[in-house]
């Protein structure tokens, strides 16, 4: 996965648009939603992380796996 800007908005926080070459393309549909829970087993709450991912197809057609991490930010993965 590689770090890319994504614009957020709405109750939730989702993702609006991602930043792809020199623009902002908007996300069309968010396809699938998910949070992993990791680090729960460890007695350190320090390392217990929440991640948010997200599915979804862009406006240009992509689609990507978004996932937001506290004190990463943002990664992706495109498929196809």
């Amino acid at each position: 996965m590689t770090s890319v800007e994504v614009e957020c908005g709405g109750e939730g926080r989702e993702p609006r648009a991602v930043r792809r070459g020199s623009g902002w393309v908007a996300v069309a549909e968010v396809v699938e939603r998910s949070v992993v829970e990791v680090g729960w087993w460890r007695t350190a709450p320090a390392r217990h992380r929440r991640l948010r991912n997200w599915r979804v197809l862009l406006a240009s057609g992509e689609c990507l796996d978004l996932r937001r991490e506290p004190g990463v930010g943002w990664t992706a993965r495109v498929w196809g």
